[in-house]
C-alpha cells in the first residue's frame, strides 16, 4: 500500500487506521465485527485466491497461546520472494467465522517481521486522531485478552473499531523473541536509575519495563501518552517545589509511537518544548520504525529512536544516558 504523507506531519497527533472486518457466525446469526490496524504497518491486501505457491496442511498446525488456546498458522506461501506464515485472525482472536469462499489477506511488516493475516474483508481507511482512540479499562482489557488495544466509534454506519495489538499476535507465535531478546542484555543487580515507558501493548510495556529493570532502571509504567503526561507534570512540581532538576527523579522516558489519548511524538514534543522537562532524555521505541517516522522523531526532539530487535541498544544506550544526566 501507498504510504501517506500524514506521518511527516508533526504535531497532529492523528494516525490513518484501515479497518477491515471478520463475520462471525453466532446464535442469532452472522455479525460483521470491525477491527483496526495502522496502514503503515500494512504492505499489501490480496485475495486469498490470488497467494502463490500456497503451502498448507489438511490438519491445520496450533501454536499454543497464553489466553485464547490457539492461534492457527494455515500455511505457508510465496510474497514478493519471501516464504511467510498465513495467521488465522479468527482463531487467534477465538472467534467462528462465516467461510465466504474467497477471504482477503493482510500482509503486514513490523519489527522487521513479515506475515499475513486471513480475514473476512476490507473496508475502508480513516483517518483518527489518537485522541478519539478509546483505551479499554482494566475489566475490559481482561476481557479482550490484551488482544486490543482501544476502540474507535465509527458512524455512516454506527459501529465500534476495535484497534489489535498485532505486536501480541507475533508474540504468540514466535515466543522465544522476546526471550532471545532479554538474554543478550547484562544483568545489573543496583537499580540506580528511574525511567518512564509509556505503550498501549502490553507485551511491548512488558519487554521494555522487564529489559529496563534487568539493565538497572526502576520503571513506571503507563498504557498512554496522556497518562504519563500526566505524571511527569506531577514530577514536575515536584521538582520545582523542591528547587531541584527534574533529572534527580528521573533519567529516562522510553515512549511507544502508536498510543490512544496522545501518540509518541506529541508526548515527546511535549516534554522538550518544556523549560523543566527538556533535559530528559527521549527514546521513541516502536514496532514500525520507518525513515518517515525517523524523520518526524527527530523533529519532535526524540533523542534517540529503536525498533524491538534493537531492545539490548536501547538499553545499552540508556545507562550512558542517565549516568551522564545524573552526573550533570
Amino acid at each position: 500500500m501507498a504510504q501517506t504523507n500524514i506521518l511527516l506531519e508533526t504535531g497532529t497527533n492523528e494516525v490513518e487506521i484501515i479497518e477491515l472486518y471478520l463475520d462471525e457466525v453466532e446464535e442469532d446469526g452472522v455479525h460483521r465485527r470491525a477491527f483496526g490496524i495502522n496502514v503503515a504497518k500494512v504492505k499489501r491486501i490480496i485475495r486469498q485466491s490470488d497467494m502463490k505457491n500456497f503451502s498448507g496442511r489438511a490438519q491445520y498446525r496450533e501454536a499454543q497461546t497464553s489466553k485464547s488456546g490457539s492461534c492457527l498458522v494455515l500455511g505457508m506461501f510465496e510474497f514478493m520472494g519471501k516464504v511467510i506464515p498465513l495467521i488465522d485472525m479468527s482463531s487467534w482472536l477465538d472467534m467462528k467465522i462465516e467461510d465466504s469462499g474467497n477471504r482477503k489477506v493482510v500482509v503486514t511488516e513490523f519489527n522487521n517481521v513479515v506475515s499475513a493475516f486471513l480475514i473476512s474483508g476490507v473496508n475502508r481507511i480513516h483517518r483518527i486522531g489518537w485522541d478519539s482512540l478509546e483505551p479499554l479499562d482494566a475489566n475490559m482489557a481482561r476481557y479482550a485478552g490484551d488482544f486490543i488495544v482501544g476502540t474507535v466509534k465509527l458512524t455512516d454506519p454506527e459501529r465500534i473499531m476495535q484497534v489489535l495489538d498485532l505486536e501480541r499476535a507475533i508474540g504468540d507465535l514466535n515466543p522465544n523473541l522476546a526471550m532471545e531478546a532479554e538474554s543478550m542484555i547484562e544483568e545489573v543487580a543496583e537499580k540506580a536509575y528511574f525511567a518512564v515507558n509509556a505503550d498501549d501493548s502490553m507485551s511491548m510495556r512488558k519487554l521494555v519495563a522487564g529489559s529496563l529493570q534487568k539493565g538497572g532502571f526502576n520503571v513506571t509504567t503507563f498504557s498512554n501518552g496522556a497518562e504519563a503526561w500526566t505524571y511527569l507534570e506531577q514530577l514536575k512540581a515536584q521538582a520545582v517545589s523542591e528547587d531541584r532538576p527534574i533529572t534527580s527523579y528521573l533519567q529516562l522516558v522510553v515512549s511507544d509511537i502508536e498510543m490512544p489519548r496522545m501518540d509518541g511524538h506529541s508526548l515527546t514534543r511535549r516534554i522538550k518544548e518544556d523549560p523543566v522537562l527538556k533535559s530528559l532524555p527521549v527514546y521513541l521505541f516502536s514496532s514500525l520504525i520507518t525513515n518517515d517516522l525517523l524523520h518526524k522523531g527527530e523533529s519532535v526532539g526524540a533523542s534517540r529512536q529503536y525498533s524491538k530487535p534493537q531492545i539490548s541498544q536501547l538499553v545499552l544506550d540508556a545507562r550512558k544516558d542517565a549516568a551522564q544526566v545524573v552526573s550533570g
